[in-house]
């Protein structure tokens, strides 16, 4: 890429970016007629939370509006209940997205009932332009159990009574639990079930048909016994329910409902289905109009606008650093000792081999991760390797790299007995000095990332807005997440110096470079994605999951999130190594940028 080129590309990809968030505050503002904030709320327990809030301008001391919490699962950050706050939002109701204690930007707590959910709820009381006679929850998935925290308060006669729980059959005795005064609707995504009638409450329950939490045949759900008892004498004797179909009357708060759609856990809450469900379920229950246009694909749009620009820029950003003379004398070799050859077969199984084995220790590979790391929490030696997905994905690289090199080793020693020479030099890159190469390698990585680092946060503070395509990927870091940062770096970067020495010595081809970029990616991306095809197929042929354990939905998330981050990770990997012939550098830059997407959000496990 010529110089003047990539500065062309880097200002065409700059208006790219900043148009697509533009699009996307527009759409989410509803142009202008709602409020949208990121708030950081000092509870009264001295920590604090991350709030996005959706305030319709009609909301005002004078004319309160309806309002819904918003309160997402295990490790989500608030930007995946956007789509549903903004589209409540642009029907005159009060969106209120949380960020539970330990994930994203708000604060670690320990032991914290609810993670956040209590505080948010008292403060959402509290406010002059909400009708606190009309409040509703959304939880998703893990969320289920944050609003419950807040939702039942007990009895304050102090009767202790027992019940039974209608979707599990489970007893239990305790003080006599009833709503909190002013709650109108609840509606539960992925998980939970429908509130006992005995509360007059209206209730929801979102299944996605590609959910990965639902137990049993899909196609038998409408009738199961566990679904059905939950209506009770409302179903009035009927042996199945219908989905988008009212039971009771949603008027006095005797309405339940069940909603469906094609979609699945995590893409579930971007899905027309669950968003187009969740106004018509909290209209029907504020009594309110239900006919404004659904528009928040439109924001998806601008917003996948944005990262595709973020992408390039941060492409430009590291191609004219490797133009300087400073970065180019140590970082940019003119010698290609191995080259790979598309036509032999042991390339594909090279890459092929270690996918299958990647996909099918992942259930293993990422729960045990987690389990031997976050018991180093409270070590002396390592302490705050305490993020739960990144523990458990960065054990799972390690063992696909250790598998992999073994499969190398075999290969190249034993069948192809690939020259040795090469082998070593392709390790030693003759004429480079190894230590100003590496450390330049970090300055350059760094810098390339603190410029994208910079760029989010310009976007973030100029449209209020934090896209949820990098609700992850490429979101914000915090102070404490910083640290993780550094904490977590070394241990992504040995299993890519691995990778990339193996992909660098089979998969470069230097007169088919689009092919070589293809390869590169297809050797980083393929291992998650096969086991997305695992269980997501079984899904599509036998219609029940795979992914019912805990370990199971941790691996799937997992995963899901490093299906994503190998497009750019293999794509990098590919043209640096074109420019560079120095494989030490693609390594250095993937493992930043994937450490950086792995901390961004995820929950922060709190030890002893």
């Amino acid at each position: 890429m010529k110089k003047i080129g990539i500065m062309r590309l880097l200002i065409i990809s700059l208006f790219v970016f900043i148009f697509g968030l533009f699009l996307a505050y527009t759409v989410a503002t509803n142009g202008g007629k709602t409020e949208l904030r990121r708030l950081s709320v000092m509870t009264d327990r001295g920590v604090a939370i991350s709030l996005e809030v959706y305030k319709p301008k009609t909301a005002t001391r004078d004319n309160p509006a309806p309002a819904v919490m918003l309160i997402p699962g295990g490790n989500a950050s608030v930007e995946y209940m956007s789509d549903a706050g903004m589209e409540l939002a642009r029907r005159g109701i009060v969106a209120v997205g949380i960020e539970p204690y330990t994930i994203g930007r708000s604060d670690v707590e320990k032991d914290n009932n609810g993670l956040g959910s209590i505080e948010v709820t008292e403060y959402v009381y509290s406010l002059d332009f909400i009708d606190n006679t009309k409040i509703g929850y959304i939880g998703w998935s893990m969320g289920a159990s944050r609003v419950n925290a807040a939702l039942y308060v007990n009895d304050p006669s102090g009767e202790m009574v027992t019940t039974k729980n209608p979707m599990t059959g489970v007893e239990t005795t305790g003080p006599k639990q009833i709503i909190r005064d002013g709650v109108r609707g609840v509606m539960y995504v992925g998980a939970g079930g429908l509130i006992s009638t005995e509360h007059k409450v209206n209730s929801a329950l979102f299944e996605g048909e590609w959910d990965n939490l639902y137990r049993g045949d899909r196609r038998e759900m409408k009738s199961n016994p566990t679904y059905v008892n939950a209506l009770g004498s409302l179903l009035g004797g009927a042996s199945e329910f219908e989905f988008w179909k009212w039971y009771g009357d949603p008027n006095n708060g005797t309405g339940r409902i069940y909603y469906e759609g094609w979609t699945g856990h995590v893409a579930g809450l971007a899905s027309p289905s669950f968003v187009k469900s969740a106004c018509e379920f909290f209209t029907t229950t504020f009594k309110m109009e239900n006919d404004a246009p659904t528009l928040f694909l439109w924001k998806e749009f601008g917003t996948a606008l944005s990262f595709i620009a973020a992408i390039v820029i941060l492409v430009c950003v590291v191609f004219l650093l490797l133009e300087t003379e400073f970065f180019k004398k140590d970082l940019i070799s003119e010698r290609t000792v191995l080259e790979g050859n598309p036509k032999h077969w042991a390339t594909w199984v090279g890459i092929i081999v270690p996918a299958i084995f990647g996909a099918a220790i992942a259930k293993w590979a990422v729960p045990t991760g987690q389990g031997i790391m976050n018991k180093w929490v409270s070590s002396d030696l390592i302490r705050g390797t305490n993020i739960q997905n990144v523990n458990g994905l960065v054990f799972w690289l390690i063992c696909l790299q250790a598998f992999g090199l073994v499969l190398f080793i075999i290969l190249n020693f034993f069948v192809l007995k690939t020259d040795k020479k090469a082998l070593k030099d392709q390790i030693t890159l003759p004429g480079t000095r190894f230590v100003p190469m590496f450390f330049k390698g970090l300055l350059l990585s760094f810098i390339a990332l603190m410029s994208l680092y910079l760029l989010v946060s310009f976007g973030e503070q100029l449209f209020s807005i934090s896209p949820r395509l990098w609700k992850v990927q490429i979101n914000s870091l915090s102070r404490l997440r910083m640290g993780k940062f550094l904490l977590y770096f070394p241990m992504y970067l040995i299993p890519f110096l691995f990778a990339n020495y193996m992909h660098s010595t089979s998969c470069y081809l230097k007169k088919k470079p689009v092919l070589s970029t293809v390869m590169f990616w297809l050797a980083n991306g393929l291992p998650p994605m096969f086991f997305l095809l695992y269980a997501y197929g079984k899904i599509a042929l036998t219609h029940s999951t795979p992914i019912t354990s805990l370990g199971m939905s941790r691996a799937n998330g997992s995963l899901v999130d490093a299906a994503i981050m190998m497009i750019p990770v293999g794509i990098f990997a590919s043209m640096l190594y074109k420019k560079s012939k120095n494989f030490y550098l693609p390594a250095i830059f993937n493992s930043m940028f994937f450490t950086w997407m792995a901390v961004a959000t995820d929950l922060i496990f709190v030890g002893r």
